[in-house]
């Protein structure tokens, strides 16, 4: 979360004529993934597709290569490489700015397609499945929703967080790992199955 005590401040050199003087301004917070207006973390197993796609139309997916991944996966086994399906994971572009608390709520960190249709995860070639991560208020556990557009499925699955230095990449990044991982906020990343 980007605020008066978090944002970075810049000093400035100003010309005023043969005179130069030095001010101090604040850099631009970064984008940051925007929370769903029209549903909560506990509305995400229920809430129609319909929202979930007005969700994911505001938000701002990164292709180039390096940020996104694409590689030959295995969904049976979770290997990477020859005899595996052509898989793009892209990450969301804000997913590393956010705080904890605010993935907690839930956002949409990456979206996943591959050449073929893969039906227990949701995903396929002709449309996107957005990974959702949240975390379960009553258990304190994490967790993951694939959210299949096309198939209009919602697959749960644990996530794992890594974590590291606050801010250490400054932008979001999504891999195939041996299975799908991702910047997921300011100070982690994660992976699921």
């Amino acid at each position: 979360m980007c605020n008066d005590t978090t944002r970075s401040w810049v000093a400035r050199l100003i010309p005023l004529g043969p005179l130069a003087a030095f001010a101090l301004t604040a850099a631009e917070c970064p984008y940051e993934t925007p929370r769903p207006t029209a549903f909560t973390r506990d509305q995400v197993g229920t809430v129609s597709f319909d929202s979930i796609r007005a969700y994911a139309a505001r938000l701002h997916f990164d292709s180039v290569f390096g940020a996104a991944d694409v590689r030959l996966v295995n969904f049976t086994t979770g290997v990477i490489g020859p005899g595996g399906d052509s898989a793009w994971i892209e990450p969301e572009k804000g997913a590393w700015a956010v705080d904890s608390n605010e993935l907690a709520e839930g956002r949409i960190i990456a979206r996943i397609r591959t050449k073929t249709v893969h039906k227990p995860q949701g995903y396929g070639p002709n449309w996107w499945t957005w990974w959702w991560v949240y975390q379960d208020t009553a258990r304190k556990a994490w967790h993951g929703v694939l959210l299949s557009d096309s198939m209009q499925t919602r697959d749960t699955e644990p996530v794992s967080r890594e974590f590291h230095r606050l801010d250490e990449w400054k932008q979001s990044i999504a891999r195939w790992k041996g299975s799908k991982w991702g910047t997921c906020d300011n100070r982690s990343c994660c992976s699921g199955p």
